[in-house]
């Protein structure tokens, strides 16, 4: 009599453990793509169409001197052959000072041009990060991670949030 009782309290408690764990792990879980959420998000055109807008005039400087630097280089492996040496020094001597003045405009150009990349995409992840928080709240998911993250999810038990992130994101 006594073993029965200790077999069926043994049996009540393995079943409340395996019911208790079984409830700890049944969380929702939702997973994002991030890089496909940036690729959709019409909030990335506009950053590219008004970043290329800022600096285009001084891009075109950039481009029109790198232009000049070219012609001379091909004159003076054209024209080399006839020149005189105190020509080819000079000639040499503007190109050089041409590409040092490039240098000298471009860099501080590309820093600018990306820390103003880096500005938008901060606002842009924050309203990502946002939305994100919003769609997992309303979907009353315990959990959501990104996809890139991720190394392995079983796709029959997490849900993709990217699309509904994009939609909601669009939108704003």
């Amino acid at each position: 009599m006594k073993t029965i009782i200790k077999t069926t309290a043994l049996s009540i408690l393995a079943a409340l453990m395996m019911g208790t764990s079984a409830s700890a792990l049944a969380h929702k879980v939702g997973i994002v793509d991030m890089q496909s959420i940036y690729q959709q998000i019409p909030q990335m055109a506009k950053i590219e169409q008004q970043l290329q807008t800022e600096f285009a005039e001084r891009r075109q400087e950039l481009e029109k001197l790198q232009g000049d630097v070219r012609f001379e280089m091909e004159k003076f492996q054209r024209e080399s052959a006839t020149m005189s040496d105190d020509q080819k020094n000079a000639l040499r001597d503007k190109i050089q000072g041409m590409q040092k003045q490039l240098a000298e405009k471009g860099r501080p150009l590309e820093q600018e041009i990306k820390a103003r990349q880096n500005q938008e995409l901060a606002k842009v992840q924050k309203l990502i990060v946002e939305t994100i928080q919003s769609v997992a709240k309303s979907g009353k998911f315990d959990e959501v991670k990104v996809k890139d993250t991720t190394i392995y999810f079983n796709p029959d038990k997490v849900t993709d949030l990217s699309s509904k992130v994009v939609e909601a994101v669009s939108k704003k």
